[in-house]
């Protein structure tokens, strides 16, 4: 698979993991000294461009030594060589496994942090113990984070391949201390964050969406609101759904006269599913395109982001593209919400956002397969996709395969959408954002695989948060009581786990 795989020490006892695994990070830095010390020697972006860089930070902070050698070598390699998409696993001591995650930001500096404040940002997959192998106990120095390197790293293949329940590493491995779960009857137990079957995932989604639509039966009292339908969600008898039964009631009629006045892309469709994602733009982000609450959009969405970037909400809007499609992508493609901001510079910039519940990949269509293969079968862009894709500097050169593969090809068309939109002089700057629940596998190992073909650009401008994450900042800035109500329907209405 040729990714990188970390193992990673959240302190004695992994006392710190628990920390690691709700904020979604991993902190690095040097452990106390023979005085129990535990010293910080700043910003590494700073300190590395600074004249004796990192070896005269590290003697300032703990004197001449050996520990200047290991510091050099374990913030560097934590700094620099890491990237995006590389495997994390995290140990209690010499004990056991208790964690996989995937590196999901660059180096970035947390002066807010008692401690360890070298950090990156992690999608923690999976937290389930696993023993830790015998043979890593010897021949290695094991710092706070350490790279797995020949002859180790296939020792980090098999944890993982035992984790996922299949090899993740393309090819069968059987072994004694972590069984296979095709060979073995004891598999791995669940993750307890998200869940590698994306069956069982859609399988709990599923109970749990309709657990709430009995709610909604006994406030009408009919028991018959929704019909059974096994490969359609859990859908919603028109009756009902037109009611808007699958919106927040605090801003249901708002939205529905929008739907009735045709000033939107709602149709029956959406209102029927309530276990698909079509309605949930609405219930997300409808607040925000009202102009009262356009400063606390400003702050969210740069909280977001980790930036001040924006100056000014211009306008919200839901299921938007631009128009003529002829002048961008030439297709259907469509951002499930749309920000237009006033950056601090003066131009204009938009954040393009992408929302997801239980979907997964989706097999390719007829018209994209015209606009992504040619009569042979190879991939070939259409002009439109490659003016987007070759021009926007987001992708690493040769990965066009990769981009219109099932897993990768929305993620990329709401990402060149954008890029469309910048060549097209509407806008100056943009962010891609996919959102989705932590509990759903299918985008935590998407998002890695795509971070993987971005350049630096690209990455800059690509986002995933889940919805706890998302939830979470809303309540930063959203702070009426109304808002209160509004963000505790959301947790309410899509968190289950």
């Amino acid at each position: 698979m040729g990714k990188r795989i970390w193992m990673y020490w959240p302190g004695e006892k992994a006392y710190q993991f628990k920390e690691n695994v709700e904020e979604g990070f991993m902190a690095c830095g040097l452990n106390e000294d023979e005085k129990n010390r535990q010293r910080e020697v700043g910003d590494l972006n700073e300190i590395m461009d600074a004249k004796g860089g990192l070896e005269d930070a590290l003697k300032e902070a703990y004197g001449p030594g050996r520990r200047i050698a290991d510091g050099m070598k374990l913030l560097t390699e934590f700094a620099n060589l890491m990237q995006v998409g590389d495997f994390i696993l995290a140990r209690n001591d010499f004990d056991t496994i208790v964690g996989l995650g995937v590196v999901a930001s660059d180096y970035y500096y947390d002066s807010k942090r008692p401690r360890f404040r070298h950090c990156r940002k992690v999608n923690w997959i999976v937290t389930r113990t696993l023993p830790f192998p015998d043979e890593l106990k010897r021949g290695v120095k094991w710092n706070r984070v350490t790279l797995m390197r020949t002859p180790y790293h296939k020792n980090g293949e098999k944890i993982i391949s035992a984790i996922y329940g299949s090899d993740a590493f393309g090819q069968e491995v059987v072994d004694e201390n972590f069984p296979s779960s095709s060979k073995n009857e004891e598999r791995v137990s669940k993750p307890q964050i998200i869940r590698h079957d994306h069956a069982s995932f859609m399988s709990e989604a599923r109970q749990y969406q309709e657990s709430i639509v009995r709610q909604w039966a006994k406030e009408f009292g009919d028991a018959c609101i929704w019909d059974e339908r096994p490969h359609h969600g859990v859908w919603l008898k028109d009756e009902y759904a037109l009611k808007g039964l699958v919106f927040y009631e605090g801003f249901r009629k708002e939205i529905l006269e929008m739907y009735h006045d045709d000033r939107t892309k709602i149709g029956l469709n959406l209102l029927n599913n309530a276990l698909r994602s079509e309605h949930i733009p609405y219930n997300l982000f409808f607040p925000m395109m009202k102009g009262q609450n356009k400063e606390a959009t400003r702050a969210f969405f740069n909280e977001l982001m980790g930036n001040d970037s924006i100056a000014e909400v211009l306008d919200v809007r839901i299921e938007f593209a631009p128009q003529p499609k002829s002048d961008y992508l030439n297709d259907g493609t469509a951002f499930d919400a749309f920000v237009l901001y006033r950056h601090k510079d003066g131009s204009k910039g938009a954040v393009g956002i992408e929302v997801k519940y239980t979907e997964r990949e989706y097999k390719i269509g007829e018209t994209e397969y015209k606009n992504t293969h040619d009569e042979q079968g190879n991939v070939r862009l259409s002009p439109h996709y490659a003016r987007a894709t070759n021009n926007s500097g987001y992708y690493i050169p040769n990965c066009e395969a990769e981009l219109v593969s099932d897993n990768l090809r929305q993620i990329w068309r709401n990402h060149i959408l954008g890029a469309s939109m910048v060549l097209q002089g509407d806008i100056s700057h943009f962010a891609s954002m996919t959102v989705f629940p932590n509990a759903n596998p299918h985008f935590h190992s998407a998002a890695a695989e795509y971070s993987g073909v971005l350049t630096d650009r690209g990455k800059s401008s690509f986002y995933t948060f889940t919805y706890e994450r998302l939830f979470e900042t809303l309540a930063h800035h959203f702070c009426t009581e109304e808002h209160k109500k509004w963000i505790q329907y959301l947790h309410s209405r899509y968190l289950f786990s």
